[in-house]
């Protein structure tokens, strides 16, 4: 009797028992993963991680493992409890026959990425001078490695197909790094920028890998076709209908100044769209257009150079939905655009002790997440940065999508500075790597190009700047420094007798507490006060800034108490802006908030500092201050120096120089030690030389990076922020479906709507909102769900720890 031939599959779906074969898991992935590497050159590289990385699925282990969870799911065998992503780096480790530096760093880039491919990426070397990579590839699984390499050669490929497949593979990996050494001098050099190009290949193969694995696997799971959109076609029609609006704006704005130096810095965007793959400045003064001039170089860079999608990097939350807003509307692109900002889900990269329904249930919800497949995003700042940073495969997965585009930094000066320079070595890598132009896009560039690991700038888009500059010049900024400070009375009384010949004021300070208080001080005030916070949702946001347009447009009195986030992309002008004492950066973006349309000649822009404002904990602002007050300083003294303005380019550049100098020990974001930066891209450290004079004689390493310890402590803003869903108009209806008195029937649209009604707060807000029993927890398997209760959410200043909130639709 014949015997039937065995099937290894490598996943079961859910909704009707049918079962994916193993071999065309492996195959599919191997395809994608193929494509994803084929972007800069190493298609065979990623490809190979593809084709092994679940290859551990051929022991008979797994195969009984995968069956017995489907044929039990009340009581199904931990999930985890069967190793299969250490065969196909143990294959790949002794299947190969390193033959120079190249093939070794294939090997061990390539074997680091399948063995963590469930989790993060393995430390090569550890602060114990051991290497948990090496650890993995020589440990004794249980499983039958013989057995698992004779069902892969007959069921996926020969020997002599991989021998062929693999050097091609080495041979993309040798030319990547020679491109890496061509304008290094010294040895000391050529191994710096070695490690440099291993730990990001590392970082874009795991990205290529978890990505194809995850699309193929849901692909399967939902009964879905993989498909590509062709978007080449997209960047035409979209700057068509760019152009046509801009025209219209055009003929509708008032014929000023303000006016004429929009449209020839817009042209210029258009003009400059044809130079070559770089980092570019994009220098347009506040008020100046900048999202849609961006927009306007940006698309017809993509259709010169066949880039793949437009990624709008900005620095808060809370600009997101303007400026994505903006751009949907002139290119009619809902279907084409994203939004990705929200942490609004708590979850864990591990679901190994939950039952099978709960693991059902948390796929769903990990469905919903975008890995950034679209002609055009927007982000921000923080989600860049994690991308590369965080080590979380749901971050990493997006990285490769980076690639062959175009990212416009919108605020590049407000890059933390702790990562400045990981943020200088992402970039690089992408420009010189990914065929992907950065665009650094901001009235106030911060010199990142003078920095010990620094950026080259390829030019500034922007022709005649400093004469542009001058001329768009419509405030006079007043210093009214005061030696002891100003009190928050003092700030309320200026504020009065600033309305006496103004029919509105905004001031800016640098603290919520600060902006609560002075805003207590107006509680019996006969004219409109608008309080506005990060602890207040988006939507939240948006209705108050409308509400203050139209009292602008009727020119009734009023005041708006705010924090610095109306400082960036917030499309409104004030009559009179009194800014608190913060970095000539911030300086500059106030006054973008007064007289923004010209639409007088000069209009007055205050500095105070504020005596009650409490900067210990901000010595970023507090430095920023003390930078800013002495160029004013200078210019008092001097007023020839910086071109004779203070927010001049030459002023700008003077103090994100001294600024970067000042905190020059910080810009690798060190630990203790030692530095991300270090465990990352640098080759001569303690850790690498112990294990080197170590356990490093027997078994010597061509990478020596420590992934993990390095991922495992970044994080972008120093206290993490924890997305909650608030009672807020539509918010109370999204609660109750999050909740399960209404049904949720497509969570992607779900989390992008919560998105508008959610506030992220910090631990120590966190804590306290379930101290006092002011949250709604909602479980999905392993993932959270926070939201606010009623009594958590005040209508006047957003999250309210105490469970003080009044609701009091006063003021409003």
């Amino acid at each position: 009797m014949r015997k039937m031939k065995k099937e290894f599959i490598a996943h079961i779906r859910t909704s009707d028992g049918a079962e994916q074969l193993l071999v065309d898991h492996l195959k599919e992935v191997q395809h994608i993963a193929e494509e994803i590497g084929e972007k800069i050159g190493l298609k065979h590289v990623t490809g190979l991680a593809g084709m092994l990385h679940d290859m551990g699925k051929f022991s008979d282990a797994f195969q009984n493992y995968i069956r017995e969870a489907v044929a039990n799911p009340d009581d199904p065998p931990k999930r985890g409890s069967v190793d299969h992503s250490t065969a196909g780096g143990k294959f790949l480790i002794e299947q190969s026959q390193p033959i120079n530096s190249a093939s070794q760093i294939l090997v061990e880039c390539v074997a680091n990425v399948i063995f963590s491919h469930h989790g993060q990426l393995l430390d090569m070397v550890d602060k114990e001078g051991q290497s948990p990579f090496m650890g993995r590839a020589t440990s004794e699984k249980e499983f039958d490695f013989v057995a698992v390499q004779q069902r892969f050669f007959q069921e996926m490929y020969n020997l002599t197909y991989m021998t062929d497949y693999m050097k091609q593979a080495e041979a993309e990996m040798q030319t990547y790094l020679e491109s890496k050494l061509k304008s290094v001098k010294t040895n000391g050099e050529a191994a710096i920028a070695i490690q440099k190009a291993t730990s990001f290949v590392t970082m874009y193969i795991f990205s290529a890998l978890i990505d194809a694995d995850r699309r193929n696997s849901r692909a399967f799971e939902e009964q879905e076709e993989i498909t590509h959109f062709e978007v080449q076609p997209l960047w035409q029609t979209f700057e068509q209908r760019l152009n046509q609006d801009l025209e219209n704006k055009q003929q509708d704005a008032l014929p000023n100044e303000i006016t004429r130096l929009r449209k020839q810095m817009s042209a210029n965007c258009f003009d400059k769209a044809a130079v070559p793959t770089g980092i570019y400045t994009l220098s347009i003064p506040t008020g100046g257009g900048k999202t849609l001039a961006s927009l306007r170089f940006a698309l017809r860079h993509a259709q010169f150079h066949q880039k793949q999608r437009i990624i709008y990097i900005v620095p808060y939350t809370t600009i997101i939905e303007q400026n994505a807003q903006e751009v949907r509307e002139v290119l009619q692109a809902e279907d084409y655009l994203l939004e990705h900002h929200s942490n609004l889900i708590e979850d864990s990269e591990h679901h190994e002790n939950l039952s099978f329904n709960a693991y059902q249930a948390a796929r769903r919800l990990n469905a919903a997440k975008d890995n950034w497949d679209v002609p055009i995003l927007f982000t921000t700042m923080v989600q860049f940065l994690e991308t590369f940073y965080s080590g979380k495969s749901r971050n990493s997965r997006r990285l490769h999508n980076l690639a062959n585009s175009i990212v416009i930094f919108d605020e590049v000066q407000s890059v933390p500075t702790h990562c400045v320079s990981l943020f200088n070595e992402a970039l690089n890598f992408l420009t010189h790597t990914c065929n992907t132009t950065g665009v650094l896009c901001t009235a106030t560039q911060p010199a990142l190009q003078h920095v010990q690991h620094n950026i080259d700038i390829d030019g500034e888009i922007i022709e005649n700047l400093p004469t542009i500059i001058q001329a768009f010049k419509r405030t006079e900024i007043i210093s009214m420094l005061k030696t002891e400070g100003w009190r928050t009375e003092e700030i309320r009384e200026f504020i009065g007798e600033t309305l006496t010949a103004r029919n509105n004021v905004l001031i800016i300070l640098n603290t919520k507490k600060a902006v609560r208080d002075l805003y207590d001080q107006f509680k019996y005030a006969d004219f409109y006060v608008v309080h506005l916070s990060t602890g207040m949702c988006p939507a939240h946001r948006k209705e108050k800034l409308e509400v203050m347009r139209e009292k602008l447009k009727k020119k009734e009195k009023f005041v708006c108490i705010s924090t610095q986030l109306i400082e960036a992309g917030v499309d409104i002008s004030f009559e009179c802006v009194i800014r608190s004492l913060a970095g000539l950066d911030s300086i500059a973006q106030a006054a973008g908030r007064c007289n923004r349309n010209g639409e007088v000649d000069l209009q007055d822009v205050y500095v105070i500092n504020h005596a009650e404002e409490s900067l210990s904990k901000l010595p970023t602002i507090k430095k920023g201050g003390e930078g800013s007050r002495y160029i004013m300083k200078d210019l008092q003294d001097n007023s020839a120096l910086f071109g004779g303005y203070l927010l001049s380019t030459e002023a700008m550049t003077h103090y994100f120089y001294d600024f970067f100098r000042a905190f020059d020990t910080t810009l690798n974001y060190p630990l203790n030690n030692t530095s991300i930066y270090d465990l990352l891209f640098s080759v001569d450290t303690d850790w690498n030389k112990s294990y080197i004079k170590g356990a490093g004689r027997k078994h010597p390493l061509a990478t020596l990076a420590s992934y993990k310890t390095a991922f495992s402590h970044f994080e972008v803003i120093d206290a993490k922020t924890q997305g909650i869903l608030v009672p807020y108009g539509e918010g109370k209806n999204l609660i109750s479906q999050l909740t399960g008195r209404e049904p949720i029937y497509d969570y992607k649209v779900f989390l992008k709507k919560a998105q508008q009604y959610s506030v992220n707060v910090f631990k120590h807000d966190f804590e306290a909102l379930k101290t006092n029993n002011l949250l709604i927890i909602v479980q999905f398997g392993s993932f959270n769900i926070y939201a606010a209760k009623e009594s958590g959410y005040d209508d006047q200043f957003g999250i309210s720890v105490q469970g003080e909130a009044s609701l009091d639709l006063l003021n409003i």
